[in-house]
């Protein structure tokens, strides 16, 4: 930690966790420990304008699941 507080977290685990700049954590307590828990984003509701038909979720599935 520097004289302003700020951590680095180390380029490997950056690049493992998929950590780019901008990501917001919350800082937890725990004893005398501090644990950082990444803040995921707000999910977006998706539409179509119109019905989904059934080869909607098909298509979804094999996009999800690989055709499994």
């Amino acid at each position: 930690m520097n004289d302003r507080g700020r951590l680095t977290i180390p380029k490997p685990l950056r690049e493992d966790l998929q950590l780019d700049g901008g990501v917001k954590f919350t800082v937890i307590r725990e004893g005398g420990d501090i644990r950082l828990v990444r803040e995921l984003p707000e999910l977006e509701t998706v539409t179509r304008g119109e019905e989904w038909g059934e080869e909607a979720f098909r298509d979804a599935g094999e996009a999800t699941f690989g055709g499994r």
